[in-house]
């Protein structure tokens, strides 16, 4: 383990030392805005996180001049139809209830597609790109778990981003793992198997019932598509139990969530008075919503009370986009799913599928699609571009190996 830990402080050195330095600044500071910056009346928040994302898009379009058209032209059904989903996000800026936030949040999203485009074609190898995935994504996730722990103190904190990110990529290394496709490399499955413990540790001391559940979900898919069904049912029953008694659970996990109480999670900003007062809102405008991310704005008015994230997908969907939103989420989730499953025998397809399924779950207890962006976004993004380039990859082995 000490060894996967010199490897990733050696790459992220190597990273913000090297030619691609300054990406690597900027998206800190756009997570670490994200995640611990409250917005503030003076708008420092605010300008830090349109500078981030402004200069990460100059960035990019100067380290890969065709970027957007290769996003929009060149891609596949699964990014197509989520650019467009946040295409028609950016058009509901012409009757959002907070125009400039429905327009930022959305082409906050589409900038992430780009970098996640440009950052993985730097890879020219299938190991190449997995072990910069698996560090990039276990960088972000430890650059959490440190900040979070400076802010709250303690070991055990409630991060649902955190944990989350975890969750996707256990889902990830133990589909690899159970696919055998790691066999003819042992590098490849220290890599996968150090990922998955140091993942499953940051998982339980993020303490979150939706993320456990999430990747309990994806580990019971992993087993199930590469035979193992009888370990697979058991852990499927026990990932949607968690999942519908959330409640239950997130009474256990009290007892190691330092202030957290019971009266916090029973208070106003608590999912049902959430999602009872964008129902109530979005009557109003059904097909279209009130500007993407901007459901529980107007529903904090309704209520006259300050409302959080919806935590759900498809409800804070339907409250920004409507039910055409809502629509063209499930169409993008279902060609995703459906593209990945049908090449879960190929390398990394079923590690992909599983994590694609881990996120999928987790979109009903974290709105990571509907929202303000987070870790979760980009790694989803991620697993997106992935799924785009790994194909590529197998063409050109292909073609070599016809050489």
């Amino acid at each position: 383990m000490l060894r996967y830990i010199g490897l990733l402080i050696s790459s992220v050195w190597k990273a913000l030392t090297g030619r691609y330095g300054w990406m690597v600044i900027l998206f800190a500071l756009w997570l670490y805005r994200v995640d611990f910056i409250v917005a503030d009346e003076g708008g420092v928040a605010k300008a830090l996180q349109v500078v981030t994302i402004f200069g990460m898009l100059g960035l990019v379009m100067w380290y890969r001049k065709k970027v957007i058209w290769q996003a929009f032209g060149r891609s596949n059904a699964s990014i197509k139809s989520f650019l467009w989903l946040y295409m028609f996000g950016i058009f509901s800026t012409a009757w959002a209830f907070w125009p400039t936030f429905a327009f930022f949040l959305s082409f906050q999203n589409i900038v992430l597609v780009f970098v996640m485009l440009w950052l993985f074609s730097l890879a020219r190898t299938f190991e190449d790109m997995e072990r910069l995935f698996l560090v990039f994504a276990v960088s972000t996730s430890l650059f959490e778990v440190v900040f979070e722990r400076l802010h709250g103190g303690g070991l055990f904190i409630h991060h649902l981003a955190g944990g989350s990110s975890a969750a996707i990529l256990i889902s990830y290394c133990a589909g690899e793992l159970l696919s055998g496709n790691h066999r003819k490399s042992r590098g490849r499955k220290r890599l996968l198997r150090q990922t998955l413990m140091l993942s499953l540790f940051v998982l339980i001391t993020s303490t979150s019932s939706g993320a456990n559940a999430s990747a309990v979900c994806g580990i019971g898919v992993a087993l199930f598509l590469s035979g193992k069904i009888y370990y697979a049912f058991p852990l499927v029953v026990l990932a949607l139990f968690v999942f519908f008694n959330q409640d239950k659970i997130d009474d256990l996990l009290l007892l190691i969530m330092p202030g957290k109480t019971k009266e916090v999670l029973e208070s106003g900003n608590g999912r049902d008075t959430i999602w009872r007062g964008i129902f109530a809102v979005t009557a109003q405008r059904m097909w279209y919503g009130w500007g993407f991310a901007c459901g529980e704005r107007a529903a904090s008015l309704h209520l006259n009370w300050t409302l959080s994230d919806a935590h759900n997908n498809y409800v804070g969907m339907y409250g920004g986009l409507g039910l055409t939103g809502v629509v063209l989420l499930l169409i993008h989730q279902v060609v995703t799913l459906w593209t990945v499953f049908l090449r879960r025998l190929k390398k990394g397809y079923l590690g992909l599928f599983s994590a694609l399924c881990c996120v999928t779950l987790n979109g009903y207890s974290y709105g990571y699609l509907s929202g303000k962006a987070c870790s979760i976004t980009v790694i989803y993004v991620s697993l997106l571009v992935l799924a785009l380039y790994y194909r590529k990859l197998e063409r050109v082995r292909h073609d070599e190996s016809a050489e």
